[in-house]
C-alpha cells in the first residue's frame, strides 16, 4: 500500500504537467566545496521540491544529509510546495527575486521562468555533466539555446497487450509502430468488436510523426501543412468507421478499465500502471505482455521529465549547482528510482541491475520497466521549447475534436489552430 501511495504521488505530478556517476559528483563535490570550505563556512541554500513530502521524507532528507556532510559548511534548508500551488509560489518568487536557490520544475513552468530571465544559464556550468545524460532528456532543460535546467526524474510509456486477443484476431505480435497499429486495429475491430489504437489528444502525435507545432525558430506555428489535413482527414475516416471509441476521446472512460474489461486489446501507458489492471481483473492480466512503445514516423518515444534549476539570483551560485548535479547524479537517481517507479535521467542509473533484470520477466510490470528504461536511448520530450507550450498544445486539440465531433474542415481547423498559435507566440 506504501508503494503504491508514493507511486500515486508522483503519477499526479508527472502527468498533471505530464548527471554525472556517484564516483564523478561525489569528487566534484568535495573538490569544489570540501577543498573551500574555509571561505564557504556557513553558506544556506534552499531548495524546492513540488508534492514529495511527506512520502519521500526520508529519501530527500537523506540527500541533504549526505551533501551537507561531503561539504562542510553548506546547509540544505528544504521546502516541499503542494502541487496546486507551485505556480503560484514560484512565479510570484520569481517576479520578486525570492526564488529557492535550486528548484525541482515541471518543463513547462522551467520554460516561463527561463523566459523571463528568473533561472541560472547552465549551459556553460553543466557542460562538464552533458555527456551524463541521455541526449533526448537534456533537450528538455533548454530554452532556445541555452540550458537552464538538469533533468531529474522520468516517465514514459510502453505498450501492454492482450496475447489472448491479438491471437483470436491472427496476430502474433503487437504493434510496433503506428501504421502497423492501426492496420491491426482494423482488423480487431471487424473480427472480434473491440478496439486496439485509441486517442484523445494529437498534440503528440504530430511531433513523433516529423510534424513539429512550432516552427524551428520558435518564433511561429508549424501546423499549416498538407500532411497535417491530411493526418485530420484520416483521424476523421477512422472515427466515423468507428475505430476510435468516442468514450475515451471525451475521456469519459478510463483506458485501464477498458483494458481490464477486454473492450480495447492494448494499452499504451506507463508500466507503473500496469498492476492496475491486475487489480481491475487478475485475469486478463495473466493474458499480458509488455512491449516497447509504438513508435511514429520519427522513432523516438516521449517522455515526461521533472527537471532542476538553479535561481539566477542565487547568493550561493557554485553550491547551488553542485547540489543541483548531485541531487541527478547516478547514485542519487537509481536510490530514488528504488523506492517509487520512475525511470533516471541518467546513462548509468538506467543501465544498472535493477532495469535490466526485466528483459526475461513473465510479469508485465517487470519487461515494461525494462524496457522503459531501455527506450530511453530513443526518447525526447517532444514539447517545443517555449514558454507556453501547455497553451498552444490545448489549442491544436480543440481543433483537432471539432473536426472529429462537430465535423469542422480539416483545413480550417489547422488554420485556426495556425491563427491562435502564432498569437500565443506573440504574447510569450
Amino acid at each position: 500500500m506504501k508503494r503504491l501511495k508514493r507511486l500515486s504521488m508522483l503519477l499526479i505530478v508527472l502527468m498533471l504537467f505530464v548527471a554525472t556517476a556517484c564516483s564523478n559528483s561525489d569528487s566534484a563535490g568535495k573538490d569544489d566545496e570540501g577543498e573551500k570550505s574555509d571561505d564557504k563556512k556557513n553558506v544556506e541554500i534552499k531548495f524546492w521540491t513540488i508534492s514529495l513530502s511527506p512520502t519521500f521524507d526520508d529519501y530527500i532528507n537523506g540527500l541533504i544529509d549526505q551533501f551537507e556532510e561531503q561539504n562542510p559548511g553548506v546547509t540544505v534548508v528544504w521546502e516541499d510546495i503542494p502541487y496546486d500551488t507551485v505556480e503560484q509560489k514560484t512565479l510570484t518568487a520569481a517576479a520578486s527575486g525570492q526564488l529557492a536557490d535550486v528548484m525541482n520544475l515541471n518543463t513547462d513552468y522551467l520554460k516561463k521562468l527561463a523566459a523571463v530571465g528568473a533561472v541560472m544559464d547552465l549551459t556553460e556550468k553543466a557542460a562538464d555533466v552533458k555527456a551524463d545524460y541521455f541526449e533526448g532528456v537534456w533537450k528538455a532543460g533548454m530554452l532556445e539555446d541555452k540550458v537552464y535546467a538538469l533533468p531529474w526524474y522520468l516517465s514514459n510509456s510502453g505498450l501492454l497487450y492482450n496475447k489472448e486477443l491479438l491471437a483470436e484476431a491472427g496476430f502474433d505480435h503487437p504493434p510496433a509502430t503506428e501504421e502497423e497499429a492501426w492496420e491491426m486495429s482494423e482488423v480487431l475491430y471487424e473480427k472480434l468488436g473491440v478496439y486496439g489504437n485509441t486517442v484523445s489528444d494529437i498534440h503528440l502525435y504530430l511531433p513523433l510523426n516529423g510534424m513539429p507545432l512550432v516552427s524551428e525558430d520558435l518564433k511561429s506555428a508549424a501546423v499549416n501543412t498538407p500532411e497535417v489535413v491530411e493526418v485530420f482527414k484520416e483521424f476523421k475516416e477512422r472515427f466515423d468507421k468507428g475505430l476510435i471509441p468516442k468514450e475515451l476521446l471525451l475521456k469519459q472512460a478510463q483506458p485501464n478499465e477498458w483494458y481490464a474489461q477486454e473492450k480495447i486489446a492494448w494499452w499504451g501507458t506507463g508500466p507503473q500502471l500496469y498492476r492496475q489492471v491486475k487489480d481491475l481483473s487478475p485475469e486478463v492480466y495473466d493474458k499480458s505482455d509488455a512491449a516497447p512503445a509504438i513508435l511514429g514516423s520519427k522513432g523516438v518515444s516521449h517522455v515526461a521529465i521533472m527537471n532542476i534549476a538553479v535561481a539566477a539570483k542565487s547568493k550561493a551560485p557554485d553550491e547551488a549547482v553542485a547540489f543541483a548535479k548531485f541531487v541527478t547524479n547516478a547514485e542519487s537517481q537509481l536510490a530514488f528510482s528504488k523506492i517509487v517507479s520512475i525511470l533516471p535521467s541518467v546513462k548509468e542509473a538506467a543501465e544498472d541491475e535493477f532495469f535490466t533484470q526485466g528483459a526475461d520477466s513473465e510479469d508485465p510490470s517487470e519487461k515494461g520497466k525494462y524496457f522503459a528504461a531501455k527506450q530511453l536511448e530513443h526518447s525526447e520530450d517532444m514539447f517545443a521549447p517555449v514558454e507556453n507550450i501547455s497553451e498552444i498544445n490545448k489549442t491544436i486539440n480543440e481543433e483537432f475534436h471539432k473536426v472529429l465531433l462537430e465535423n469542422k474542415d480539416p483545413q480550417k481547423a489547422v488554420e485556426d489552430a495556425e491563427a491562435k498559435i502564432n498569437e500565443l507566440l506573440k504574447a510569450k
